[in-house]
């Protein structure tokens, strides 16, 4: 099977020459424009995504645990968790009043922790003040992030699963 190109029409070699580079480049921006596309559109759909590590700061093995710890949530109590690691600053996205979302900038030191309103008094006013304030101070210093999160995750399902265990 031979495809045939159409051939740039001109008065002389020169034009012909011009109008195939004019055709190259229109092609070429066409291909440019849509890789951009592709790039936003992904970004777009990792933001969404229940954990996000911009950073590259988190194992394989910790964002295994972290996205099992999201499905656990999900099943048992019904409950949307969104952990996000950014490389500037913490862009917290709309969130309805059954997700917890955790945002944190390691370079910024900045953490956002957002509980929903019927969690809260589970959790208690004390330990979310720490967890917003102090406690990852030390994994900013050390980069031990993922570990302060798998410990942080497991606080949270240890407070709530105390919870339901005296309610039955």
């Amino acid at each position: 099977m031979k495809i045939n190109f159409p051939a740039p029409q001109g008065k002389n070699a020169l034009e012909r020459v011009l109008r195939t580079l004019a055709m190259l480049l229109v092609f070429l921006v066409v291909i440019w424009a849509f890789y951009k596309n592709n790039e936003n559109v992904l970004e777009r759909v990792q933001k969404n995504r229940s954990v996000w590590d911009e950073t590259g700061q988190l194992t394989k093995d910790e964002l295994g645990y972290l996205r099992d710890f999201v499905k656990t949530m999900r099943s048992t109590f019904g409950v949307e968790v969104k952990i996000q690691v950014f490389k500037e600053d913490v862009e917290k996205p709309e969130l309805d009043a059954k997700t917890i979302y955790i945002g944190l900038s390691p370079a910024r030191r900045q953490v956002v922790v957002e509980f929903p309103a019927l969690l809260r008094p589970a959790l208690g006013a004390d330990f979310i003040k720490s967890v917003r304030t102090e406690y990852f101070t030390e994994a900013f210093e050390t980069g031990q992030l993922g570990r302060e999160l798998q410990i942080l995750t497991t606080m949270i399902w240890s407070r709530l699963a105390a919870l339901e265990d005296t309610t039955q």
